[in-house]
């Protein structure tokens, strides 16, 4: 559907739009006449399953630097990949010579991570997300065998994943801004005092042994990293959330490790591999056999800290109207994104009359001023916007530019307007003014 849109618009005669059409036009135009560093676009959607009307429009498929929008793209791949109701599966396993001997246990436990970013104790999840968690139900089935003692080592498997700890194309200071990505990450490979854990691996199977230990059950012999074996019985497991709520605890907060670890989830469970480029390219893919993703696009990471990343505010759009028009997957992409006033739009849309009819991601990443140029910022905005008349509207507004305040104040507005129902009745955009 979506990319009969753009065949549509080759096709279509200029139109005469309305004052408020006028509105909208004159508040993107008179952006982009100081700031064409600017890919904008507006779609009104059609309930009733019909094709979009462009009715705004500034090179809608240059594509940008998009920061941290580029969870849209993140979300709506890992959930077209593995769908919404998707649990990742952690689970405990036994050696292949590991035998239960009445209380005892003896031999080699494998903790074997399955790229869940949400495995985490019960008190870390109630203060990082109001959530019960779940760790600590990998204990418990082995005190309800009876066991009280474990004699052997437990072997901490990450292998799911690459090894590397970070996302591509990264400045070194983005490590503070992302725990260190692994298969098997219990409290977002975070200590106890919030800094980051040395290992991955080993501090997981550490916290098993505090976990057998909280169940009544001992455990003796070393913690190490290693790969467990194939077909091993499974003496526990724990599953996530449901994706659906993995990635609405990921969009409003903007959530740097939730993404990259999605990322790598991708790549993973195509059978591709489970390295951030393996879910970069198995991601393009999905999009792209879609109508969704343009040719200029490029994905580098999942959570958009990047600046190598490309989105046009095309791909946005038809993301979140292809996103519209299937529910079965769609629904959880458009509510995992914040209202007007929550998450990252807790200064934005606050407005009671309109906040409630806007959700939408942001994106925002600093520029390093040069003594020859000033700072170059990003800041984006896409997500979707329903008028008080109930007409929908699908926008993206990705602007590289040193005006922070000037690129928000423009956001702002269109989407506003829209709200407002600047939109409803506007005439459709040509190609010749897509630009």
């Amino acid at each position: 559907m979506v990319v009969a849109v753009l065949a549509s618009l080759l096709a279509l005669a200029p139109a005469a739009l309305g004052a408020t059409g006028a509105t909208l036009r004159s508040a993107l135009a008179s952006w982009t006449s100081a700031h064409p560093e600017t890919s904008a676009l507006v779609w009104r959607l059609d309930p009733g399953g019909g094709e979009p009307v462009p009715i705004l429009s500034w090179r809608p498929e240059v594509a940008r630097a998009p920061a941290s929008v580029m969870k849209l793209v993140t979300a709506g791949g890992a959930l077209l990949a593995l769908g919404p109701d998707y649990q990742f599966r952690t689970r405990l396993v036994a050696g292949p010579g590991t035998a239960q001997r009445g209380a005892v246990l003896t031999g080699p436990v494998y903790l074997v991570g399955a790229g869940d970013p949400t495995l985490s104790t019960a008190a870390f999840a109630r203060a990082q997300w109001g959530m019960a968690g779940r760790f600590g139900k990998l204990a418990t089935p082995l005190r309800a065998r009876g066991i009280s003692l474990v004699r052997g080592p437990i072997v901490a498997d990450e292998s799911l994943f690459d090894s590397r700890r970070t996302g591509l194309e990264w400045k070194d200071s983005y490590r503070y801004e992302c725990p260190p990505l692994s298969a098997l990450a219990v409290n977002r490979n975070l200590t106890d005092s919030g800094g980051l854990v040395a290992s991955p691996p080993i501090a997981a199977g550490q916290r098993l042994r505090a976990a057998l230990r909280s169940a009544g059950v001992r455990q003796q012999g070393d913690v190490r990293s290693g790969r467990a074996p194939q077909n091993g019985a499974v003496l526990a497991e724990v599953l996530s959330p449901p994706l659906r709520e993995v990635v609405a605890l990921m969009n409003p907060s903007s959530d740097n490790f939730l993404a990259e670890t999605l990322r790598k989830d991708v790549g993973a469970y195509s059978g591709s591999g489970g390295s951030t480029a393996q879910g970069n390219a198995e991601t393009t893919e999905i999009l792209r056999q879609r109508g969704i993703m343009g040719l200029t696009d490029r994905l580098v990471d999942g959570s958009g800290l990047s600046r190598s990343n490309r989105l046009s505010a095309g791909t946005l759009v038809r993301l979140l109207a292809a996103a519209a028009a299937d529910p079965a997957w769609g629904d959880a992409l458009i509510r995992s994104m914040a209202h007007g006033g929550e998450g990252t739009l807790i200064r934005r849309f606050t407005d009671p009359a309109i906040s409630h009819r806007v959700r939408a991601k942001t994106g925002y990443i600093d520029g390093v001023a040069s003594m020859l140029s000033a700072a170059t910022l990003l800041a984006s905005l896409a997500g979707v916007v329903t008028s008080k008349s109930g007409t929908r509207f699908a926008f993206a507004i990705l602007i590289n530019d040193y005006d922070i305040g000037g690129a928000h104040d423009t956001q702002d507005r269109i989407v506003t307007l829209l709200a407002q129902g600047a939109g409803d009745t506007a005439g459709a955009v040509t190609a010749a003014r897509s630009r």
